[in-house]
This record gives C-alpha cells, structure tokens and sequence, in this order.
C-alpha cells in the first residue's frame, strides 16, 4: 500500500503588484469569490478545487516558464465550462491572450493577468 505523503493542493500563489487591483480583476474578470483580504496577501475561491493566493510582491516577478520553443507557458491552468464567455470577458476586458485553439484533447486559452503571470484554460471535449 503507497503511503501518500501529499494529499492535494490547497492554495496556488500569484505575485502581483498592486493588491487592490488585483483582487478586481481576478473577482471582476474570472469571476473569484474574495474569501479573504490580509495586509499582504488575498484569497480567493473558484468554484470548486484549491483557492488562488494573490501575494503582494514590488519585486520584478512573475509566474511563467519557457517551452522548448520560448513559447511562454502558465505553471498552472484553470478548467472551464465556459470557454467561450470566458474568451468574451477576456476580450471585453483587454487581457492580452496568447493563444486561444482547439487542442484535440479540448478547447485551450492562454493568457496574461495585468501582472504578467501566464495563465491559461481549458475545456476538455
């Protein structure tokens, strides 16, 4: 019997700059619940999985790392149901996205929050 030393996730954390205006944008544009707002840090709740921390930080970082063809990549990505009006919000709101294309497997979104942490999406088939 495999002893399981990690049971899950429970939070994911996101640099960002500016608290305030990140707890907007995430709670606004992706539609977050705010659980809870700290000194230096927020949480917030998806509709199901871990809650996403936003940490305040004022250094120069982000949240990405490079494929084999420097194509910047999310650490994490988010499920959706919605694909479709997630790409609209997104739209509607001016995020940059990367990449929006059907993968196969599903439906996949690749985009960047105001603070330049790669994030991304998908609808399974």
């Amino acid at each position: 019997m495999r002893t399981h030393y990690i049971q899950g996730v429970d939070h994911v954390q996101l640099p960002v700059s500016d608290l305030k205006k990140a707890i907007q944008w995430y709670s606004e544009v992706l539609g977050l619940e705010v659980k809870s707002v700290h000194k230096h840090a927020a949480w917030l709740r998806f509709a199901k999985g871990p809650f996403l921390m936003l940490h305040h930080s004022n250094k120069e970082t982000k949240v990405q790392w490079l494929s084999e063809e420097d194509f910047p990549m999310p650490a994490f990505m988010f499920i959706t149901e919605n694909m479709v009006q997630l790409k609209q919000q997104l739209d509607k709101n001016n995020t940059f996205i990367r990449m929006y294309q059907d993968e196969g497997f599903g439906w996949v979104i690749k985009f960047v929050d105001p603070f330049g942490n790669e994030l991304g999406a998908y609808r399974p088939n």
